[in-house]
């Protein structure tokens, strides 16, 4: 049921996405920019697995300085889909910054996540400062010997972009959630074509999880650059960051799996899974493993 709400919930945002782009080319600049939006695609490694995202944002001004925002997101990453979605409420100021509360979830066969808190960005020149604050939630479906399987902590990400060009963001971020730390590495290039960017994210973080990966993204409305586009369109998709935070959770749950069969005399290692054990993995009887 949870996964199927996501599903509607992220689709609705693509069709949304995909009337915005044809108004934008029917109409003046003036409709144009009432709706902004976003929407990319990404593969890659993803804690060795193979992984494919899809995502999209659409951002409605409700007064001058005021926005809404709903993002969606579709991932299927080894033998697992993931679906979520969100809802931002921001103030911006394209010389100054932005303040916002965000909330969103993500849900699979085994497990859903939710996240809500504060985001925050503070422009000086070519710099972002960037940071979110707030509380999360992993629910699976079965309980664990070995760790928590219904987790709620506090978490905070803070990052630091850099745009050498108009058209080029380079940004360095840091997480901590669930008591695990995650790093990441972005770099975003606008290319000559209106709207269509393309990028890479590198991340390592704690228990052995990393990802590397590529994409591109297409962003809806009036035609500018990229630094304008991040200071006076859409926040950043909050849904990436929930999915890391069941990625690294994931990488723990593994790591304590794998250790807990091995104490266990018969016991095969575990086939670790992005957020979990690998479906295929079926456990002996006198391991209560429960997956």
């Amino acid at each position: 049921m949870k996964t199927k709400i996501a599903s509607n919930c992220f689709l609705g945002v693509l069709s949304i996405l995909a009337m915005t782009g044809t108004l934008g080319a029917q109409t003046t600049n003036q409709i144009v920019s009432k709706l902004t939006g976003k929407f990319d695609f990404s593969t890659g490694e993803m804690n060795s697995h193979w992984g494919d995202n899809l995502s999209a944002s659409l951002s409605l001004p409700v007064s001058k300085r005021i926005g809404l925002q709903a993002d969606g997101l579709f991932t299927h990453v080894g033998n697992r889909d993931f679906e979520g979605g969100g809802l931002h409420a921001f103030w911006r100021d394209p010389e100054k910054g932005m303040l916002g509360v965000a909330v969103g979830g993500i849900g699979s066969d085994v497990l859903y996540a939710l996240q809500g808190g504060v985001e925050a960005e503070y422009y000086l020149n070519r710099f972002t400062f960037g940071v979110n604050v707030g509380a999360d939630t992993i629910q699976y479906n079965q309980s664990a010997p070995f760790i928590d399987t219904h987790p709620t902590d506090v978490f905070a990400t803070t990052s630091l972009g850099y745009y050498p060009m108009d058209n080029v963001l380079i940004q360095a971020a840091y997480s901590r959630m669930f008591d695990n730390n995650l790093g990441e590495l972005l770099l975003e290039y606008q290319t000559p074509a209106n709207g269509l960017s393309c990028f890479g994210e590198l991340a390592k973080g704690d228990n052995g999880y990393d990802h590397a990966l590529f994409g591109l993204r297409y962003y809806f409305g009036v035609n500018k650059s990229l630094i304008r586009r991040h200071r006076e369109d859409d926040p950043p998709n909050l849904l990436r960051r929930i999915l890391y935070t069941i990625g690294t959770y994931g990488a723990e749950f593994n790591r304590k799996a794998n250790t807990y069969v091995a104490t266990h005399p018969g016991s095969d290692e575990v086939s670790g899974g992005y957020g979990t054990i690998s479906e295929e993995y079926t456990p002996p009887p006198d391991i209560p493993i429960n997956f």
